[in-house]
């Protein structure tokens, strides 16, 4: 098997775990969602601290303020998405949420000085078509989880614009800890504020298994990055919203509206612009 098919196996599986994780995610009721962070967090915090440990990385990373940045704002994007999955279908939730890419173009170029190009726009464009049609502001009732999801979208941005400003200065391990131990940190008070339920044995199992399979995502990601560009094999992980759709039509019965179908499609198909342009970006320096 060519190494690209390898990376665009790995995503597909990866974006398969993700929509089971945040299945659930939606599927734990009682929990609060802080408790649910700290558990997912948890499990990745460990694994990392070993790694860090036994290979005596020196954690003390250079860009404190980027660090602490891209550690609260994953801690807000976090707790809006699991707050969204909690409420509000989970193909809408998951879609809308996935709009952060296109935002990202947007925010590199304003903070980061990254060149935006015509594909970035139009793919902009159509992902705000798209999310539009799904909300459908004035033709129904709006679901204010939605909203959440979108705001989800705002903050994964500026999170990833302050992880690709680490990489510049940070090892990646250094980033991984930091951003672990900020999210397990402000989880702390979030449960004492939102009140700490005391989890049933199977409920424990299954927050455990959310800090497991958040781990084994991760590492799916690192070794089909590992096989090829983030560039070519990016636009697969766009399958976690097909499979989101059907575990929740096979799970909660939630049966995707024909607006729904119509907006998760034009926010693919802005993905496939995106992830065209990127390729043929990539080729063009090559040459």
């Amino acid at each position: 098997m060519k190494d690209k098919n390898k990376a665009a196996l790995l995503m597909v599986i990866a974006a398969l775990v993700y929509a089971i994780l945040s299945a659930m995610v939606k599927g734990l009721d009682g929990i609060p969602v802080s408790e649910k962070m700290f558990f997912r967090n948890l499990f990745g915090l460990i694994m990392v601290i070993i790694i860090v440990w036994r290979e005596k990385i020196d954690i003390r990373g250079n860009s404190h303020f980027v660090l602490i940045g891209r550690g609260v704002t994953g801690f807000i994007s976090t707790f809006l998405f699991y707050a969204a999955l909690s409420y509000a279908p989970m193909a809408e939730a998951m879609t809308l949420s996935n709009t952060y890419p296109f935002l990202l173009a947007i925010l590199c170029w304003i903070f980061l000085g990254e060149r935006i190009r015509g594909f970035h726009i139009a793919a902009l464009i159509l992902s705000f078509i798209g999310a539009v049609v799904i909300i459908r502001p004035g033709f129904a009732e709006i679901n204010i989880y939605y909203i959440v999801a979108v705001l989800t979208a705002v903050a994964m941005a500026v999170t990833y614009t302050f992880l690709r400003k680490a990489r510049m200065t940070e090892d990646t391990q250094v980033i991984v800890l930091w951003y672990s131990a900020i999210i397990s940190l402000m989880c702390i008070p979030a449960m004492i504020f939102q009140g700490f339920v005391v989890p049933t044995g199977f409920q424990l199992f299954r927050l455990l298994l959310l800090g497991i399979l958040g781990t084994v995502y991760q590492l799916l990601l690192s070794h089909a990055y590992k096989f090829a560009p983030a560039t070519e094999v990016s636009i697969y992980s766009y399958t976690t919203l097909i499979f989101s759709a059907l575990l929740g039509l096979i799970v909660w019965g939630e049966v995707p509206p024909v607006f729904t179908i119509l907006g998760v499609a034009l926010i693919i198909l802005g993905a496939y612009v995106m992830f065209r342009g990127e390729n043929k970006k990539e080729k063009i320096g090559e040459a």
